[in-house]
């Protein structure tokens, strides 16, 4: 059913750190949520939108607030066109037309169920460059401003009313009602909100354990005291039987049964999602083991892949080292033989008297030579020094991928056989809860057939109570 729910924020640059806003569009928008996305007056592609929003965030003061950010939950009994109609007409509504704004809403995969979109509101006259809306401002300065004083009221009255429109025009006698329980009428506790992820951890890992956690401001919160020992999930069904224990003491004939029904009901529900939960945390257990387990021995292939390496990579320095060392003492001993034979008395005297200068441009010419036949020496050393390398990295590359190869196929039946139990114990899980939903709607069904026959046969006795009664008097 359609329920009410809307979260303001704002991201400043005081507050967050530069980019945030942007960054927050990409997340929002990202592919593994399959959002759908609108805009105006910026770009609706998610990386144009981020370097729009980068670029808006510069031009800014420097404690200027950048966005504002509102996640609403959808009507599940909405088509999913009429909800993006929705979303548009709100926005386009709060906004004016006069600010830029990007909505992203999530209803597909694991949101199917949790229909809700992400509005991001850049609070700037796209004429003047003003703030309009001023979500963030004080009661005081929104009056002054002309506005309703509290901002998170005014959006949620907004929203409230565009809501119960979309629902109305769509058919539905649902509505949605942003007051408290309280200020309803009704007489319940409100049920508290389970995350996604402790939904999960409870369902399929273990049972989450509270901690004591300390804050950035070094405040410290004893969650084990404060949760007293429940989790979220076992919380929110205290408040649900209390809700429900309370109901079965109505004057209400129908409230009454209904609540003694869905209390039974609940009986069995909680012992077949007890027994599915169990098996799922197993399941889970087998698959961390087994993957611990592989991990284990990729790490240990991994180890002596970084061993071998920094022994390969020593022995090359060694090589290259001695091979270099080597050359240097032939290159220095050629270089020290050259300059002794052209320090020799005779060569000194025929390249004084040798008048066609011959004599000197053989010694040059020898010289040149000399350091020419040096520079191939050593350009051939590091030629074949890298050559070297190159064929024993590569040698020493492939038998690892080969290693980490072969324990990959040697596990990969394992993991298969396990992935087609644990997806035939989901099947299984979900033909279950299909039977215990069919099982239920077909005894609500008997439950409401009675109900009704008792309402008429006390329809049937007042009226013949007030017959009877109008008969007496007419004697």
């Amino acid at each position: 059913m359609a329920i009410y729910s809307l979260n303001l924020k704002s991201i400043g640059r005081t507050t967050h750190a530069a980019g945030t806003a942007g960054a927050h569009l990409l997340y929002i928008a990202r592919d593994g949520a399959a959002p759908e996305l609108v805009s105006e007056h910026m770009p609706t592609d998610p990386n144009d939108a981020r370097a729009w929003m980068n670029r808006a965030e510069m031009g800014d003061r420097k404690n200027a607030r950048v966005i504002d950010k509102v996640r609403i939950a959808l009507p599940r009994e909405l088509t999913p066109e009429q909800r993006m109609q929705l979303v548009q007409d709100f926005a386009r509504d709060m906004t004016g037309n006069r600010v830029a704004w990007f909505a992203a809403i999530h209803a597909e995969g694991k949101d199917a169920l949790n229909p809700h979109c992400h509005l991001v509101i850049r609070d700037r006259d796209i004429e003047t460059g003003r703030r309009v809306l001023r979500l963030s401002d004080s009661a005081r300065d929104r009056a002054k401003a002309g506005l309703e004083p509290k901002a998170v009221d005014w959006v949620r009255e907004k929203w409230e009313v565009h809501a119960n429109r979309a629902l109305e025009q769509a058919g539905h006698d649902v509505r949605i009602d942003r007051r408290t329980l309280e200020a309803q009428g009704i007489d319940r506790a409100p049920t508290i909100h389970i995350g996604p992820q402790a939904s999960h951890v409870e369902e399929f890992v273990d049972r989450p354990h509270s901690k004591v956690k300390e804050t950035g401001n070094g405040r410290v919160i004893d969650y084990p005291v404060i949760d007293q020992g429940r989790t979220r999930k076992e919380r929110h069904a205290e408040i649900v039987d209390f809700n429900i224990e309370k109901a079965t003491r109505s004057p209400d004939f129908r409230i009454r049964e209904l609540a003694k029904f869905e209390r039974d009901q609940k009986m069995k529900d909680r012992k077949v999602e007890d027994a599915l939960i169990r098996e799922a945390r197993m399941r889970t257990r087998e698959h961390r083991q087994m993957r611990s387990g592989y991990r284990a021995e990729l790490t240990t292939i991994r180890e002596a892949k970084q061993t071998e390496s920094r022994e390969l990579k020593a022995m090359f320095r060694e090589d290259w080292t001695e091979r270099r060392s080597a050359l240097t003492e032939r290159h220095v001993a050629e270089r020290e033989a050259l300059a002794k034979d052209h320090g020799r008395l005779k060569s000194r005297v025929l390249r004084v008297f040798d008048l066609t200068g011959n004599t000197k441009r053989r010694q040059v010419e020898e010289k040149t030579t000399m350091q020419d036949r040096h520079w191939r020496d050593r350009a051939e050393l590091v030629a074949s020094h890298k050559e070297t390398r190159a064929v024993h990295t590569a040698r020493f590359r492939d038998r690892h991928e080969i290693m980490r190869r072969e324990l990959k196929a040697a596990h990969a039946p394992s993991f298969a056989d396990m992935a087609d139990r644990h997806r035939e114990a989901e099947i299984e899980a979900d033909r279950q809860r299909q039977m215990r939903a069919a099982e239920r709607e077909m005894e609500e069904r008997r439950l409401e057939t009675a109900i009704r026959k008792v309402e008429q046969l006390y329809r049937t006795r007042e009226a013949e109570r007030h017959r009877d009664r109008g008969f007496d008097i007419g004697r």
